[in-house]
């Protein structure tokens, strides 16, 4: 196998992993009705992007990790007082613990 092919797999690979364990942490905040703001894959700039209801959903350049955004997930963010229900730090510690282990 060149050394290529074996890159790409390994790419691959780590895309499929990393996507899996990003969508823990998306399908639980959803069951909690946690607001999500950005589901990407991968780091750094923008390669692609589009919004569906609430949720930017992105693909970035450096394939090498991922990340769910979630309304009220730093203490010091600002956050409207209708969406507050809606926040991570407004949930109950059960639940902030499940999403973040999921």
């Amino acid at each position: 196998m060149s050394l290529f092919l074996w890159a790409l797999a390994v790419v691959v690979l780590l895309g499929v992993l990393i996507l899996v364990h990003e969508l823990g942490h998306f399908v639980f905040a959803r069951l909690f009705d946690v607001k999500v703001l950005r589901f990407s894959l991968g780091f750094g700039p923008r390669l692609f992007s589009f919004t569906h209801r609430e949720t930017e959903y992105r693909l970035s350049l450096i394939p090498l990790g991922g990340y769910v955004r979630l309304l009220g997930e730093d203490p010091g963010e600002p956050i409207p007082p209708i969406e507050r229900p809606r926040a991570l730090a407004a949930k109950p510690l059960w639940e902030r613990y499940t999403v973040v282990i999921a």
